[in-house]
Formats: structure tokens, C-alpha cells, sequence
């Protein structure tokens, strides 16, 4: 018998966009609990979303920050966020913010020194931080111009960037944006 997967499996036929896709949530703990189903079409959307970013110069000490979603209690123990066409000489400091905009968890208020470029550099928050199910914002700051990061540059996105001037290394809340801007938001997930 032949089949595109494994003898005794029928082929996969045409897609249509309305199938289904399991999505894991990546907790240390194992695979399980899945959270969620997205359809081909949205997966795809997503992947191109991550895929549409730019890389353009940030300004010193301000924070970038982007919505993301919890959909089940876990434990965060930090940022991964894609370099730009620019990395080394400055340093990063990553930071989540809950819906309200109040700091929940940082890193190192030293910084972390900015990787190789077009690669996704992880830093870990100075303690993991347990997060409940809902919308929370990540924000990233570095203390010069010349090290970039890639900013989502999709209008069509969903999510919900801006920008705030501040000091490097000296926390602060945030006022949560209610609208997506180009070239604001990071490119960057919690692990």
C-alpha cells in the first residue's frame, strides 16, 4: 500500500484552509496541556506575521513593547527576541508587563550584550515569574543605537505595539497601547 505518510495511511488530500492544527504551549512539563487550534489559514498569517519585521534604529533607553497572550498558568523564565541587521557593542534588558502596564518580571538592569545578527537571543528574567492566563506585554530596551532589533512591520496584526522613552536599567510601567504601530513592537516570544 502506498501513502504519503506511512504504508496502510492514506494519502493527505487537498487543503482547503478550514482543517485544524494543534498548538502546544512548550511547557517545561511536557507537551500537555494543549491549548489551543488554529486552521492552516490563521497558522500560515501567523508564520508570515513573525516572518514581516524590519530593522530599524532604536533610540536609546526606550522601551519597545508588544501584546502576547497566556492561555494557561505557567511559569516564565524569560524573553527570546530576533537580532536585527545589527548586533554586539549594546547591551538588552527584557521586561514583561501585565495587562495594566505594571513591571512583572525583568532581567539584569546591567543588560545583557546584544548577539550575532538575524539570530534569536534568549535572557532570563533575574527570577521566573508565575503568570496567570491573559493579554501581557513584552518590552525590550537597549542602551545604544548601534545593535538593532527586528520590529513587526505587519499593519494587518493584531497585536498592540508602542514605544516609551525611559532610562536604561531603571524599571518603569508602561500605558498599554490599544492599536498595532509599524516598527514598534519587538519580535519576540517568552519561553
Amino acid at each position: 500500500m502506498s501513502g504519503l505518510l506511512t504504508n496502510g495511511v492514506p494519502s493527505i488530500g487537498p487543503l482547503y484552509g478550514s482543517e485544524k492544527t494543534l498548538l502546544d504551549t512548550t511547557n517545561a512539563t511536557g507537551s500537555l496541556p494543549i491549548t489551543a487550534a488554529a486552521s492552516l489559514v490563521h497558522l500560515a498569517a501567523v508564520m508570515n506575521m513573525l516572518a514581516n519585521n524590519l530593522s530599524a534604529t532604536p533610540v536609546a533607553g526606550s522601551r519597545y513593547y508588544v501584546s502576547t497572550s497566556i492561555g494557561v498558568a505557567q511559569q516564565i523564565t524569560g524573553v527570546q527576541f530576533l537580532i536585527g541587521a545589527t548586533g554586539g557593542t549594546d547591551n538588552a534588558i527584557v521586561e514583561l508587563h501585565d495587562s495594566t502596564g505594571a513591571l512583572v518580571a525583568t532581567s539584569a538592569t546591567a543588560g545583557t550584550l546584544v548577539g550575532t545578527a538575524g539570530t534569536y537571543q534568549r535572557i532570563a528574567f533575574t527570577a521566573p515569574y508565575n503568570a496567570q492566563p491573559g493579554t501581557y506585554f513584552i518590552a525590550l530596551q537597549l542602551n545604544g543605537t548601534t545593535a538593532r532589533f527586528a520590529q513587526y512591520n505587519a499593519p494587518s496584526t493584531p497585536l498592540l505595539t508602542g514605544s516609551a522613552t525611559g532610562t536604561f536599567g531603571t524599571g518603569a510601567a508602561i500605558t498599554p497601547p490599544t492599536t498595532y504601530t509599524a516598527a514598534r513592537g519587538p519580535v519576540a516570544l517568552l519561553y
